[in-house]
């Protein structure tokens, strides 16, 4: 069994559609008014949704949040619930020329479903050319292979790579460079594969050797057999591994024959906190930082800022990797080190200032929620003596913070976008268990100064919401924290936060389960620290997640500790990706809010009766019922119907994306028929 991540909720009642076939096409002809845009006589209507029968299991479980991640409408029928859709003939088809689906997912080879139903499945998948996916077989002749128990390998493959074949780089699976790597981001997961010969009829697609060189197979390919076709998926993985994360794109393409609702990017972006500003230290021998945590005892310690050098650093490390760092600026820490009131930093910071992003991150970094009690630890929201309510920060004092460092930000000429906020700490927002609600004071004060967008913390709060007028970009926090410029800090720091009491850590971790082996001092950082957080990042860069990740500029000095971090992520992108094919993106807050309210919206619709899609021949049609964005993904070469049409989408990951403004119906001509 697997430790996992549990995917999303996704609803899991049964819609077949029922709209009428000639009505829609009745008003697709009148509103694209064209030969061109009639369908074909004769072929079967395929509904663009796909079913998905799940026991729970890791490996299903991976490729429904994958479905779900890529915006795929998705029936679940879950095989535990005794109250469950039966599937037959009916549930498949609304007659013989409408399929309520145009893929089928089951957790294996030998579902708990009865003969009937599976006879039932296989026919309705030989009447419609629909293909299946088994998400995690053995390696025996059912599948394709032969007994891996007599002939191949059975076993761990944690650590290991396998690849992927030439016919599957010149396919499906063209975005990727060929090796799989076969890892997870959580601690204790096994990993393990079934390797065997391939039989008569097998289309090998992923291959491996055995460890030690003992031998290998294949573990991933597609059976053709009875006029049907079955991608069968010997090994393990759950929805944070990174053989799947890596396969998933090639997965859905190949399930849906590259036609579908939804679509998928990579993004990683990173925001560097505190830019300016001095920050604390933290102290090894004590588990503390200095002037904020630590007994009076402690002392003072050498306060963190950037230097002149880190600017020039940093600037030649971005066009080396050819990547863009966002700088969350606080305006008060320029000068704050200097006497005359000259800064060597923010000169720095001026003359290569369009090498980065800019992003407000307040005047002086002042929390912007209630106002803190100190008295007792953890702190505690003050409150009004007598009346007892809480204190809060103004909308003066909000306003100002907001407003001061766009005008530092005008007096040095830097890019920044108004429109965009991070505040102290997520300052204004609610932070459990202190403080349960926003700071009322924080809406009327962004929309009084035109903030449209502002970072929440994803750990707390990973979906978007409304604060006033603006609308939150949760970030994923990388785990070098604000207090440690050095190897030695970030990894005794790391320990104590990271690790559980009997391991010598704090133990917060275990109020979540998230604890996890110590580093070593001495070697931790390259062999913990680096490896575990940059495969956390990467795995959120491979499943379609625009939010940006952050870390603080203590980061980017003394030891540079940030850099040995976003090597990995793109080299190992980099090593994995064809990049001319699925470019990484780098976002910026509106950007990401953007894609994320669209996916939102889209979460919310694409399983009620607002939007109907199917592909009838080589014609894809899309019928709404009112005004939506809905995202469409085709081979290349789709055009858009009617006698001037147009090349659809931009290319990405071998096909063409998009999302389109539907008030209606629009047609789209898919290359090939749409059988890839």
């Amino acid at each position: 069994m697997h430790d996992t991540h549990l995917p999303r909720d996704r609803a899991t009642s049964i819609r077949p559609h029922r709209i009428a076939v000639v009505m829609v096409i009745a008003v697709a002809m009148l509103v694209l008014g064209s030969p061109a845009s009639a369908q074909p006589v004769g072929a079967p209507r395929i509904d663009l949704r796909v079913l998905l029968l799940t026991d729970g299991a890791p490996e299903v479980e991976a490729i429904r949040a994958a479905l779900d991640w890529t915006g795929v409408p998705t029936t679940v029928v879950d095989l535990r619930d005794p109250g469950r859709a039966r599937i037959d003939a009916p549930f498949l088809a609304a007659g013989p020329a409408h399929a309520r689906f145009q893929g089928v997912v089951l957790p294996d080879h030998d579902p708990a479903i009865d003969p009937g139903e599976a006879g039932a499945l296989a026919a309705f998948e030989r009447e419609f050319g629909i293909r299946r996916v088994h998400a995690s077989v053995p390696a025996v002749p059912a599948v394709g292979l032969s007994d891996s128990s007599v002939r191949g390998y059975i076993g761990s493959f944690d650590g290991q790579d396998a690849r992927l074949t030439a016919d599957a780089l010149a396919s499906e699976f063209d975005y990727a460079t060929g090796r799989v790597p076969f890892r997870d981001e959580t601690a204790g997961i096994d990993n393990w594969v079934e390797m065997a010969d391939p039989l008569p009829g097998f289309r090998p697609l992923v291959t491996a050797e055995a460890p030690g060189g003992n031998g290998g197979g294949v573990i991933a390919g597609v059976l053709g057999r009875d006029g049907r076709e079955e991608l069968n998926l010997a090994f393990s993985y759950a929805v944070d591994s990174h053989q799947f994360l890596l396969l998933a794109p090639g997965i859905v393409r190949w399930l849906t024959r590259g036609v579908h609702l939804g679509l998928d990017r990579n993004y990683f972006a990173v925001h560097i906190d505190d830019v300016l500003m001095p920050n604390a230290r933290w102290v090894p021998e004590h588990d503390c930082t200095a002037g904020s945590d630590c007994p009076a005892s402690v002392g003072t310690r050498p306060l963190i800022r950037m230097t002149a050098d880190d600017v020039a650093y940093a600037v030649d490390w971005q066009r080396r990797h050819d990547f863009r760092l966002d700088m969350a600026y606080n305006g008060s820490g320029a000068g704050a080190v200097a006497a005359d009131g000259g800064d060597p930093l923010i000169e720095a910071f001026v003359e290569v200032k369009d090498e980065f992003g800019w992003i407000n991150h307040t005047w002086s970094h002042l929390y912007l929620g209630c106002v803190r009690d100190y008295s007792v630890t953890p702190w505690r929201c003050d409150r009004l003596p007598l009346l007892g309510m809480t204190r809060w920060v103004s909308t003066g004092r909000i306003e100002r913070e907001i407003e001061q460092n766009l005008e530092f930000a005008d007096r040095h000429g830097l890019p920044v976008d108004p429109t965009e906020l991070v505040t102290g700490e997520h300052g204004g927002l609610r932070a459990l268990p202190q403080m349960e609600q926003d700071n009322p004071r924080l809406a009327p004060a962004l929309d009084g100064t035109g903030i449209a967008t502002i970072a929440s913390d994803a750990s707390a709060e990973r979906q978007q919401r409304r604060i006033g007028d603006a609308t939150t970009v949760p970030r994923h926090p990388i785990n070098l924290d604000f207090n440690t410029a050095t190897v030695a800090e970030t990894v005794d720091q790391y320990n104590w936060v990271q690790t559980s009491r009997a391991d010598g850590g704090s133990g917060e971790c275990e109020a979540d389960g998230s604890c996890v082996p110590p580093a070593d001092p001495v070697t931790g950082f390259e062999t913990t620290v680096v490896p575990v957080e940059g495969e956390r990042a990467l795995g959120h860069a491979l499943s379609n997640d625009p939010r940006p990740h952050y870390v603080h500029q203590p980061q980017m000095t003394e030891d540079r500790t940030l850099y040995p971090l976003l090597e990995f992520v793109l080299d190992d992108y980099r090593g994995l990706i064809d990049e001319s094919s699925r470019p990484l993106i780098v976002p910026t807050m509106t950007q990401a809010r953007d894609v994320l309210t669209r996916q939102d919206r889209w979460a919310g619709t694409r399983d009620g009766d607002v939007v109907q899609a199917w592909q009838q021949g080589g014609v894809v049609t899309v019928h709404t019922t009112e005004q939506v964005e809905v995202p469409l993904t085709v081979p290349e070469g789709t055009r858009t119907a009617g006698p001037a049409g147009t090349s659809f989408g931009e290319p990405y990951g071998g096909l063409r994306s998009a999302w389109v403004g539907i008030d209606g119906t629009r047609e789209f001509v898919v290359a090939n028929g749409g059988r890839e």
